[in-house]
């Protein structure tokens, strides 16, 4: 899910950029001493998640735990996913520098929903084994409902391969949606207040 340096159009990842770099401002400010450490664990997660690969058909679907980092650090998750994406273009050449605000603006945003929509009064009504699942599943949606649109409206040539998309990451919603149920049910046993609402 990450756009490399180049694909799209100066324009179109110079505005994506400065959402993100607006988001990430705001989001500095809402660190402390506790959530800095929980950002650096959500961070590694991030990046180690990108390691596991399922084979399916001819492609390959990878973890990225979106909702998961989103629920826990609301809007602390630009920063936490900043720095695992600078570590990607470094050390693995995944996407780019020039695009790393483009593809900051596909992952954290997804998260930073997902925490808005968790602690909404109706989703709080859901049980939680399809709660959980549910933030898993939206996470990578809404990452792969932004990078559709971000392509689509970049370039023309690339309106067809931007609609293939959302239907060839179902399957990875799906198993982002079940990793994220078990993961969430083992979190809210041994460490249920980190899934408290902070409101920022």
């Amino acid at each position: 899910m990450h756009i490399a340096d180049g694909v799209l159009t100066f324009e179109a990842t110079l505005a994506v950029s400065a959402l993100s770099a607006f988001a990430f401002y705001k989001a500095i400010q809402t660190l402390d001493s506790e959530r800095i450490s929980i950002a650096a664990v959500c961070s590694a997660m991030f990046f180690i998640a990108s390691f596991i690969h399922i084979p399916f058909g001819v492609t390959q679907i990878h973890l990225i735990l979106l909702g998961v980092i989103g629920i826990i650090l609301g809007l602390s998750s630009f920063v936490s996913i900043f720095i695992a994406l600078l570590l990607q273009a470094f050390l693995l050449g995944y996407g780019g520098i020039a695009s790393l605000g483009v593809n900051l603006f596909i992952m954290a945003t997804p998260a930073f929903m997902v925490y808005y929509l968790y602690h909404t009064r109706l989703f709080q009504t859901i049980p939680p084994k399809i709660r959980f699942f549910l933030v898993g599943f939206l996470g990578t949606f809404f990452a792969t409902l932004f990078l559709t649109l971000i392509l689509y409206f970049s370039k023309e040539e690339y309106e067809y391969a931007a609609l293939s998309i959302m239907g060839v990451n179902v399957v990875t919603m799906i198993v982002e949606g079940f990793v994220s149920m078990f993961l969430l049910l083992f979190i809210q046993k041994v460490y249920p207040q980190i899934l408290k609402d902070k409101r920022v």
